[in-house]
């Protein structure tokens, strides 16, 4: 990312087509399913699976460097963003149980921060209305 307009104009583009890709799922899911609920839990499932599957072949990161925070926002980043850390302990010959327990430090510290911080906005958002 470079910083220049086209960045974010990448960033909302990826973005916007993850997200297309995520409501398509879920609307193919949904006839099968029948459970608003426990459609979104599968849409969510299969979007974390796509992207481990294009994380593990490396395309991914190549889809963060283009896109930027549009890439990272969706669900897609999160789980991505785990097996990344999972498959950097195994590249460095860590063992299974090393390298899960790094991928699962990453979730711990993404949801340990990401989690009370949105909470917090929505307090203060919730408070000044």
């Amino acid at each position: 990312m470079t910083g220049k307009p086209i960045d974010y104009v990448w960033a909302f583009v990826i973005g916007g087509i993850l997200s297309v890709v995520a409501q398509m799922v879920f609307q193919l899911l949904l006839p099968i399913v029948q459970d608003f609920s426990w459609t979104i839990t599968y849409m969510l499932a299969v979007m974390a699976t796509l992207s481990g599957l294009l994380t593990v072949a490396g395309q991914y990161q190549k889809l963060e460097n283009k896109a930027g925070f549009g890439a990272m926002l969706p669900f897609t980043g999160f789980s991505a963003a785990i097996i990344e850390f999972t498959a950097a302990a195994l590249d460095e010959e860590a063992g299974l149980y090393a390298a899960a327990k790094r991928g699962l430090r990453a979730a711990f510290i993404i949801f340990g921060v990401g989690l009370p911080l949105a909470l917090v906005a929505a307090l203060l958002v919730w408070l000044l209305s």
